[in-house]
């Protein structure tokens, strides 16, 4: 029985690594479609007739799903016929040739990844007879407009997507973390007697979160598994609110249009990824006595383990273009990710795993090796997510004046939470490790008085719930428009700087 399994668990590595390499390579957009530039400028006037404007966004745009509306003050539609795309990344609105006074531009593009975005601006068109009232009127019409870009689609279905999303972000993390911890903390063993670990590392590798000890292997297998198998389930799902979205914004685009876009890849690749693992785990769970199946099962996951954490990075805003150089931030972005799962997933298997077990000294061995590992790989985990964030927002002022900015902030902030209980957990498993050097009778004198294993737990959950609520947040910056590339300066135009409060009333300009 057990070389089938094993040829299984070979096809399925390849595979991985095929689905791995294939959802990176093809991926060249930009997570949002962007404005890059616009002409004439936004609130800008510019003499009669003016017989077009043009569009010019940051990634190639679904030409069939692109829609474009002008309207002046008489009410009267301002464009003729359908708008004309010069290349995939810019388009033409052939305007009538008598309109005047203000013009009122509506615009939703879907880019190759499938997120819709929408947006409105203004144009004056001055002539003689209305040269003294065209500024109150295009005053007028941009207090009445919309955002000049934002993301598109109902409240229901974004909030339906985000909710996914950070479904999609918890079970990764948990598969993540518990891979993770199992193969950077446990000591490999060979057994001795009945499966079990021998030597001086035997009881740590027996309870530090064991994902491929036998012994343990049931907890940390099922956790896999539940991750997995939700996973298979709500990929598709995901893609249906994806597929409504747009077919809510554009009627009549069915679901074919979402399935051949990057989105539609990329969920595909997740899918495959997540039914191998899930498959895999299986064989191995009903293996677990084999040492030399558990060595290849082990080999196996975590092939597909590193292809979903690249398939993830694949469909967010880093992975899709909107941080360059590409070879710089994708890879950051990824060790970004599998930096965050061994914190947040690997906290969550401490509380699943370990904790159950009872025993204060492996608790206390088990969260003391991961304390250590923390303490130096949240340095970079902190400073990568700076960098990328820095990149996203262009300019610090977007930190408090964009809604991506302000989501990032909180986001920022819970990560600092999180940090500092995390620095209450060193000190207690600093203040334990001085116990047990100190004689024997002065820890019994001393044992009501140290960390209790108890008053432990509960920071690790408190830590761990910090997390999940940044796992929430990344789902929600997932969905949010990256702040606006276009700042009118290279273009023709008085371009007028619409202020808005901004964060506590600072402004923004």
């Amino acid at each position: 029985m057990a070389a089938p399994v094993i040829r299984t668990g070979r096809a399925l590595a390849v595979a991985g690594i095929i689905a791995g390499l294939l959802v990176m390579t093809p991926l060249r957009a930009e997570a949002h479609a962007r404005l890059m530039s616009v002409f004439p400028a936004p609130s800008s006037t510019v003499p009669a007739p003016l017989q077009q404007i043009l569009l010019q966004f940051n990634e190639p745009i679904d030409r069939e799903l692109f829609r474009a509306q002008v309207d002046t003050e008489a009410g009267v539609p301002g464009l003729v016929g359908q708008p004309v795309f010069q290349t995939d990344r810019t388009v033409l609105l052939p305007l009538r040739h008598d309109v005047s006074g203000a013009l009122v531009i509506s615009w939703v593009a879907i880019g190759t990844d499938a997120h819709p975005v929408q947006g409105q601006f203004v144009v004056g068109v001055r002539t003689a007879a209305d040269a003294g009232t065209l500024s109150a009127s295009i005053t007028g019409a941009v207090k009445r407009s919309g955002s000049f870009e934002s993301g598109a689609g109902s409240g229901w279905l974004t909030g339906a997507i985000e909710a996914g999303r950070a479904l999609e972000i918890a079970f990764l993390y948990i598969m993540l973390g518990v891979v993770l911890v199992g193969a950077l903390l446990l000591p490999r063993r060979r057994s001795t007697v009945a499966g079990l670990p021998s030597g001086p590392g035997a009881q740590l590798a027996s309870t530090a979160v064991p994902v491929m000890t036998p012994r343990a292997t049931d907890p940390a297998y099922r956790a896999i598994l539940v991750a997995a198998s939700l996973s298979v389930v709500l990929a598709p799902v995901l893609l249906w609110f994806e597929a409504a979205r747009i077919t809510e914004l554009i009627p009549g685009v069915g679901i074919d249009r979402v399935l051949f876009s990057t989105i539609g890849a990329v969920t595909a690749a997740k899918f495959v990824l997540w039914a191998g693992l899930l498959a895999l785990t299986l064989h191995a769970a009903r293996h677990a006595t084999e040492e030399r199946l558990q060595t290849r099962a082990r080999a196996g996951i975590a092939v597909l383990a590193l292809g979903l954490a690249a398939a993830f990075v694949a469909g967010t805003h880093v992975g899709t273009g909107s941080a360059t150089p590409g070879w710089l931030y994708i890879p950051m972005m990824l060790g970004h990710v599998l930096l965050t799962s061994f914190w947040a997933g690997g906290l969550l298997a401490l509380v699943a795993v370990v904790f159950p077990s009872r025993d204060p000294e492996r608790i206390w061995a088990a969260v003391s090796r991961f304390s250590g590992v923390m303490t130096v790989s949240v340095v970079l985990l902190v400073g990568s997510g700076v960098l990328l964030l820095l990149r996203l927002l262009g300019n610090l002022n977007a930190l408090w004046c964009t809604t991506y900015g302000l989501v990032a902030g909180f986001k920022v902030t819970v990560v600092v939470l999180a940090l500092v209980v995390g620095l209450v957990n060193n000190r207690m498993v600093a203040g334990h490790r001085r116990e047990l050097e100190l004689p024997e009778t002065a820890r019994r004198m001393m044992r009501r008085t140290g960390p209790s294993l108890h008053t432990l737990q509960r920071v690790v959950v408190l830590e761990a719930c910090a997390l999940l609520v940044v796992m929430v947040l990344a789902a929600v910056l997932g969905e949010t428009q990256l702040p606006p590339l276009f700042n009118g300066r290279v273009l023709p135009g008085d371009a007028q700087d619409v202020v808005n409060s901004g964060l506590f009333g600072s402004g923004c300009q």
